[in-house]
């Protein structure tokens, strides 16, 4: 989905489109990887890679999600996809 982010002193970036961006669907699930050390967060489908959603991420974060009214979150630790769109065990 689109992605909004602000840096809390004087710049608001709203519905931005990212590379990789999909819609999703009833029953996929979400996953987000935030690389402290690279200051990247990754998005991936169904465990597919979709892309960089942010780079250049510093300092501290406050995120959340916004869903539609039927629609669930659940946040959790995971082991992120393989790069070659497998899971880890």
């Amino acid at each position: 989905g689109n992605m909004a982010w602000a840096d809390w002193e004087d710049e608001e970036h709203l519905s931005l489109h990212w590379e990789g961006m999909e819609s999703c669907g009833r029953g996929d699930t979400v996953g987000m990887l935030l690389n402290l050390d690279e200051g990247t967060l990754t998005v991936y489908k169904n465990s597919r890679h979709l892309g960089v959603m942010k780079d250049g991420l510093s300092g501290s974060y406050c995120w959340y999600a916004t869903v539609n009214e039927d629609d669930m979150v659940t946040i959790k630790r995971g082991i992120p996809p393989n790069i070659d769109n497998t899971m880890s065990t």
